[in-house]
C-alpha cells in the first residue's frame, strides 16, 4: 500500500497544512498566552514541530509492519507502546537539542531549556500525538482495504454477470443450430436445388453469431439483418406459409439492443406457429422509440386447433434473464397470448 503522505501530492499538501497549523499553535501559546519573547517563542515552536515533520511520516512504516489482524490487538498494543517510548524519546531529544542550539541567552542560569510547558506535559503531548497519528494511519488502512474490497466485489459481480450471460448464450446457440440444421435437412429432401442457398445463409448467420459473442449490445439494424437471414432460411423451407412483415423506422436503426436477443422469439414463432399450421402465418415485427426506450413487438398468429410441440422454454427464459442481467430490470419483457395470436413486447432502455 502506498504511503498516504509521500506518495500523493494532495496528501503531502494536507500534511504540511496540519504541521504548519500545529507549529503556529505552539508559537501562539508561547508568545501570546505566556508572554514569551517573539524569538524565544519561534525557536520553541520550531524545536518541537521540526522533529515531528520527519517523525510523523516515518510512523507509517511502523503501522504497516504491525499487522493487527495477524498478531492480535494485545500484541499490537504492546508493540506500539514500545515503539512509542522510543519515538517520544527521539522526538524530545531532538527538540531539546534544537532549542539548545538556537537559545544563546547568556543570562539563563538553568542548564535545561524551558520549552512552552513542563517536561512531563511534553511527554504526555508527545505520546498523545503519536497515538493520534497511529489512529489516523489505521483509519486510512482500513478505509483503503474496505474500498479495495468493494471494488473487488464489484469486479467479481461483473465477472459472474459475464459468465452467466455467456452461459445463457451457450444455451441459445445450440438451440438455434439444432433448429436450423433440421430445416436444412428438410429442405435437402424436399428441394435439393435450394439447399446450397440455404446453407450459405446459415453459414453467414453462424459467422455473425460467433463474431458478436463478446459484445453485449449491437445496433438494431445489424440484429434485424441477422434475423432476416434466419427468417429467409425458414421461408425457403415453408414457402407461402411464412409471411414476414417489418415496421421499423430508419431513424431508430442505430439504437442498441443485446445481441441475438430476438433470435429465440423468431424460433418460437416458427416452431409453434408456422410449423404446426397449414394456413399462412404472419410474423410481424414492429419497432419504435418511446420515452427513451426502444419498443420492439414481435407477433404471430397460430392454429388454435393444432397440437404444438412442448418445449423447455429455454428461449424466452434466457431472454428474461439476459435482460435482467444487462439492464437490472425484470419488467422489460411482456408476453400476451390470445386464442390465435402470440405477442412479445420488449423494452430496451437507451441510456446513452
Amino acid at each position: 500500500m502506498e504511503h498516504p503522505i509521500l506518495s500523493h501530492r494532495f496528501g503531502l499538501i494536507i500534511y504540511l497544512g496540519f504541521w504548519f497549523s500545529f507549529a503556529c499553535s505552539l508559537f501562539a501559546i508561547d508568545w501570546y498566552f505566556q508572554n514569551e519573547a517573539f524569538q524565544v517563542a519561534l525557536i520553541s515552536s520550531l524545536s518541537i514541530s521540526l522533529p515531528l515533520l520527519i517523525i510523523a511520516p516515518s510512523i507509517w512504516y511502523i503501522v504497516r509492519h504491525i499487522d493487527v489482524d495477524k498478531i492480535g490487538r494485545m500484541a499490537a498494543a504492546l508493540h506500539h507502546i514500545a515503539v512509542a517510548i522510543i519515538m517520544v524519546a527521539i522526538w524530545l531529544s531532538l527538540t531539546y537539542l534544537i532549542f539548545s542550539f538556537f537559545d544563546k541567552d547568556p543570562n539563563s542560569n538553568d542548564n535545561k531549556p524551558e520549552i512552552i510547558m513542563p517536561y512531563y506535559w511534553m511527554v504526555f503531548m508527545a505520546f498523545a500525538i503519536y497515538d493520534y497519528i497511529v489512529m489516523v494511519y489505521y483509519v486510512f488502512i482500513y478505509y483503503r482495504s474496505f474500498k479495495s474490497k468493494i471494488e473487488n466485489e464489484a469486479d467479481l459481480k461483473n465477472l459472474i454477470k459475464e459468465a452467466e450471460i455467456n452461459a445463457l448464450k451457450s444455451q441459445i446457440n445450440p438451440h438455434f443450430l439444432f433448429n436450423s440444421l433440421n430445416s436444412v435437412s428438410s429442405l435437402t429432401l424436399a428441394r435439393p436445388e435450394q439447399s446450397r442457398d440455404m446453407l450459405v445463409k446459415l453459414s453467414t448467420f453462424l459467422r455473425y453469431s460467433l463474431d458478436q459473442d463478446l459484445k453485449e449490445l449491437n445496433m438494431l439494424s445489424n440484429e434485424m439483418e441477422n434475423s432476416r437471414l434466419y427468417l429467409e432460411i425458414e421461408k425457403i423451407r415453408f414457402g407461402e406459409r411464412l409471411v414476414l412483415d417489418f415496421e421499423i423506422d430508419e431513424s431508430i436503426k442505430d439504437l442498441k439492443i443485446p445481441n441475438l436477443i430476438l433470435q429465440p422469439i423468431y424460433e418460437n414463432a416458427i416452431k409453434h406457429g408456422v410449423h404446426e399450421s397449414l394456413e399462412p402465418v404472419v410474423i410481424k415485427t414492429k419497432a419504435e422509440i418511446r420515452n427513451n426506450n426502444l419498443i420492439i413487438q414481435i407477433s404471430n398468429n397460430f392454429d388454435k386447433d393444432a397440437i404444438t410441440p412442448k418445449g423447455k422454454g429455454i428461449g424466452l427464459k434466457n431472454i428474461m434473464e439476459r435482460m435482467n442481467l444487462i439492464y437490472g430490470r425484470t419488467d422489460l419483457l411482456a408476453i400476451t397470448r390470445t386464442e390465435s395470436n402470440f405477442v412479445v413486447n420488449m423494452e430496451f432502455p437507451q441510456n446513452n
